[in-house]
């Protein structure tokens, strides 16, 4: 099998993976990472200079009411949730008296 790399030529279009560099013969390893040539990093994006939009502001009072009404909801989901856990923890207590 050794053979078989040490004749072997790589195409330079065909992918090779980590693994399979780090178990060639040194030689094929030397050969295979010259190929590669040097590496090419990725360009940077350019950066928008443009200063953001300003958003758009809410009243006070509709911000004020949305949170009302996602807070109370929240606590009446957590209000269900008990008193469900209650009155089932409840019927099993009086299941096994």
């Amino acid at each position: 099998m050794v053979a078989d790399l040490n004749d072997r030529q790589f195409a330079l279009d065909e992918p090779l993976s980590p693994e399979l560099v780090l178990v060639l013969p040194p030689e094929i390893r030397a050969q295979v990472l010259r190929s590669l040539g040097p590496p090419r990093w990725p360009t940077p994006r350019s950066r928008d200079t443009t200063p953001p939009a300003a958003p758009a502001r809410e009243p006070l009072a509709r911000s004020l009411g949305m949170l009302l009404v996602a807070r109370t909801a929240q606590l009446g989901v957590i209000f269900a949730t008990v008193t469900i856990l209650t009155l089932a923890m409840s019927l099993v207590a009086y299941a096994f008296r």
